[in-house]
């Protein structure tokens, strides 16, 4: 209990002393990864003239410090050598990795081979088998089981995904708020990229009051959109998207004596555009949640003796919170 409230596992990075922009851009990038997930991050300068293995186990011999990366032999375009010193497993591991500083992925690829590169040594953690004796030289820090969890996960196999959930629709022009049940079903176009069908309907109806009378106006709608997510990796994940489809819109209405109510429907076009955010709940489940505003042409207007009261999709206001699951 002690040991868990000392505070979050710690990691040095080693940089060069003179590092060239895509060494600094990486270092950069591991920080932001590593503090993402709980870890103590600390940027740090090589010492030069002296040996590297000794100087960084010097580095890694602190009481607060659980792993040494360091990027060292930054020559342009020379290899970069990764240097991870892991005092979880008690393990040094060093890699030369190729630098093209012609692409403009490499200081990401950089920051990606590094990083795996200390995940894989922490795997050691939760990959050692409890009848074997363990090779740890002291219980791993939360951070640290949290960071390998995500390379022990099994990767999604499928590109299609199915939602489930309801979404909220609300007028600015006097058609009251209603429910609908919401069913969609996601194809992954790479990393980034999605499309989706969007079904709604079958949900609670607005309601429209007037001095000569009442309406029930029920709501269905059908888009054909498509997404972008970012940060696909992460646990949470920003989206965007854009459709476009149709809507069918009825209404019921009650008429004071001695007029009378009448019953009407209209089939309407719909563009929509949307933003929210993806929450990653495992390999295979996320949850969103999602604003929408929906422009319909021609929009339904509500009559009571020939004076329009209400009006729907000028625009539309749609919140919506949906599960997702990936086949």
């Amino acid at each position: 209990m002690a040991a868990q409230a000392a505070g979050a596992a710690t990691v040095i990075l080693v940089r060069p002393e003179n590092p060239k922009p895509i060494t600094a851009e990486a270092l950069v990038r591991m920080h932001g990864e590593l503090v993402s997930v709980g870890f103590d991050v600390q940027i740090v300068a090589s010492s030069a003239g002296t040996d590297p293995r000794a100087s960084l186990e010097q580095t890694a011999s602190g009481s607060n410090v659980d792993a040494v990366v360091a990027l060292l032999g930054d020559a342009t375009p020379g290899p970069v050598e990764v240097w991870v010193i892991d005092r979880v497993t008690g393990k040094s591991v060093v890699r030369r990795i190729p630098n093209q500083p012609e692409s403009n992925r490499a200081a990401e690829i950089l920051a990606i081979r590094a990083i795996e590169l200390l995940r894989a040594s922490l795997l050691e953690v939760a990959m050692a088998s409890g009848k074997e004796p363990p090779i740890v030289l002291k219980p791993p820090p939360v951070e640290v089981t949290r960071f390998v969890e995500r390379a022990l996960e099994p990767r999604r196999g499928s590109r299609w995904a199915i939602e489930v959930g309801g979404s909220g629709v609300g007028s600015f022009d006097g058609v009251g708020p209603a429910l609908l049940p919401m069913v969609r079903l996601d194809l992954a176009l790479g990393s980034y990229g999605l499309m989706r069908a969007t079904a709604a309907g079958l949900g609670t109806r607005s309601h429209v009051e007037a001095q000569s009378g009442s309406a029930e106006v029920a709501q269905q709608f059908g888009l054909i959109e498509a997404g972008v997510r970012l940060r696909p990796q992460r646990r949470v994940q920003p989206f965007f998207s854009l459709g476009a489809g149709v809507r069918y819109t009825s209404a019921e209405g009650r008429a004071s004596f001695p007029n009378q109510g009448q019953t009407a429907a209209q089939w309407s076009f719909v563009a929509d555009v949307g933003t929210g955010i993806r929450l990653s709940l495992h390999s295979r489940f996320e949850i969103a949640l999602e604003v929408h505003a929906q422009l319909a042409q021609p929009y339904p207007a509500i009559r009571f003796l020939g004076s329009s009261v209400a009006t729907a999709g000028r625009p539309d206001l749609l919140p919506s919170l949906t599960l997702i699951a990936w086949l």
